[in-house]
């Protein structure tokens, strides 16, 4: 048991948790991770040896009756999240839940919550706002290098298989909103440094499963205006654009940067150095809670994220122009 190091435990065997987060949790210099929770023993006894964990778990509740366990990462599927949130944090467990915080406002509100009377940190876990490069264009921003933000435009699309897949169950808060479109909005909000007041949005809904398969919406700010959009039928595309009154910044790769991260001020590529952004994550969260130290991204800034894409939804749904 290493004394600086938060030790955390996994809800869930999925997939992405034995690809990407498990790999970076054991990386992390400042995470220990104790163990990974299945509803199948077998299958988490199966995952523990696959990484050399010290424990399974036969379900989430005996994880998080374990006392070794100080935190909790929840890949589950997003209609999940906040339920399993919140029960980690009536065990005195510290949360970073991947995104969607939630599947609405109402349920961000009810984790926000039980987070202040646990007086326990929580995180949603957007990576990419740890990677070098947006530390550097946040920066750049920050000191004036395109002057007054007035427009920002994020994207993320790419083509989804139809096979099984929880991002199609209307029942779980599947879609493209709340699978990438999360990630333009916190883009937007980000560049801005503000929260919008009013959405105006529309999207396409999957006749087959009923989820929203792309979305194209328009976000007023107090000093301009996002466009942002995502899709599930579309080819890969990803990118954020910055513009100001003095400048313009652009960052190609913005949630998967890969081997050749940087941004493009008014014309000039920056290159930047590689960084696993996932890595980056748990470690910033752990240091925080080891430090005593809130999270600049804690439940509070969950709970905002969430009022923008309620705002979202329900333009979708009414085609009138919504307030956040």
């Amino acid at each position: 048991m290493a004394p600086n190091r938060l030790r955390w435990g996994v809800l869930g065997c999925a997939s992405f948790a034995r690809s990407v987060a498990v790999p970076a949790m054991l990386e992390a210099e400042s995470a220990e991770l104790v163990g990974v929770a299945s509803r199948d023993r077998e299958k988490a006894e199966q995952f523990r040896q696959e990484f050399g964990l010290p424990k399974a778990y036969g379900s989430y509740e005996e994880l998080l009756d374990d006392s070794m366990v100080e935190a909790v990462y929840i890949p589950l599927p997003n209609g999940l999240h906040a339920s399993w949130t919140i029960k980690a944090l009536a065990a005195g467990k510290h949360v970073l839940c991947e995104k969607p915080f939630s599947a609405n406002v109402n349920e961000a509100i009810a984790a926000a919550a039980a987070a202040r009377q646990a007086q326990r940190q929580v995180m949603e876990g957007f990576m990419w706002r740890f990677h070098p490069q947006h530390e550097r264009a946040l920066q750049l921003v920050s000191d004036g290098a395109v002057g007054t933000v007035k427009h920002v435009r994020a994207t993320f699309s790419f083509t989804m298989s139809r096979q099984p897949n929880v991002r199609w169950d209307p029942q779980l808060a599947g879609g493209a909103i709340a699978d990438v479109g999360c990630y333009t909005v916190s883009a937007a909000r980000s560049y801005f440094a503000s929260e919008p007041t009013s959405v105006v949005a529309r999207a396409t809904v999957d006749p087959e499963t009923g989820v929203d398969i792309s979305m194209g919406a328009v976000l007023d700010f107090p000093s301009g205006r996002a466009i942002l959009d995502c899709a599930f039928d579309l080819p890969f595309r990803s990118g954020i654009e910055v513009v100001g009154d003095k400048g313009v910044l652009e960052i190609p790769s913005p949630w998967l940067p890969g081997e050749r991260p940087g941004l493009v001020l008014n014309g000039a590529r920056e290159d930047i150095s590689p960084a696993n952004q996932y890595v980056l994550e748990f470690d910033h969260f752990s240091r925080c809670v080891l430090d005593n130290k809130p999270a600049p991204y804690g439940a509070e800034d969950a709970v905002r994220q969430m009022r923008v894409l309620d705002a979202i939804v329900r333009s979708c749904r009414t085609g009138r122009q919504e307030t956040v």
